[in-house]
């Protein structure tokens, strides 16, 4: 019996949250009511209550989802898996974005939707540049090396968004290679100044 309710649960949310997509398609989010999404969702004004208490929960739920999934994707991130793996770990975040490309289309076209985007940005340019990141290594106190970090973030980021929401003409099974190009390209003389794990580990 459990887990037929949790089944309608999650479909509930499901619905709840593919509706408030399509509306937003369509207007801004505070001209969005409750009747109106519940309607959209064909779910009652009940149903949502039980789930939601406003719209803009819906939002920061959907938000939220979008966060988790970019925290598993780039968890135990560090200098040397960003230089050496990049390729592998883009394609991964474009597989995810392929596996619902309008979902992440309509989120990241809107104001509102960007802030989960612009929170995770922020949060791993300062991790790379935190003391306790950085600490012992001779890139620390680099301003050259903070520069590198924030292009290669904000360059990856925005060009993902820009090819999915159609801003260019490049495609998006194309970017993890071109990227990790330039990322390679841009750390590749900070990676030249920090030791590897064998140096490290000697007395």
């Amino acid at each position: 019996m459990e887990k037929v309710e949790y089944k309608s649960a999650r479909r509930s949310r499901a619905l709840i949250r593919s509706a408030l997509l399509s509306l937003l398609g369509e207007k801004g989010i505070d001209e969005i009511t409750i009747t109106e999404l519940s309607r959209r969702a064909d779910v009652n004004r009940g149903t949502f209550y039980a789930h939601y208490r406003n719209v803009s929960e819906v939002l920061e739920d959907i938000q939220n989802d979008v966060a988790a999934q970019l925290a598993d994707l780039f968890k135990d991130l560090d200098i040397a898996r960003l230089y050496a793996d990049s390729e592998r770990i883009l394609a991964e975040c474009v597989n995810m974005i392929r596996k619902d490309p309008e979902f992440y289309k309509t989120l990241l076209s809107m104001d509102n939707g960007r802030g989960v985007l612009e929170l995770w940005r922020g949060s791993v340019i300062n991790y790379l540049e935190s003391a306790s990141f950085l600490s012992g290594l001779p890139i620390s106190n680099n301003l050259s090396y903070r520069c590198a970090v924030s292009f290669v973030i904000n360059g990856t980021v925005e060009c993902i968004v820009d090819s999915l929401v159609g801003r260019n003409s490049i495609p998006l099974d194309a970017l993890p290679r071109q990227l990790s190009r330039l990322i390679t390209v841009a750390l590749a003389p900070y990676m030249e100044r920090i030791p590897s794990k064998a140096q490290q580990k000697k007395p």
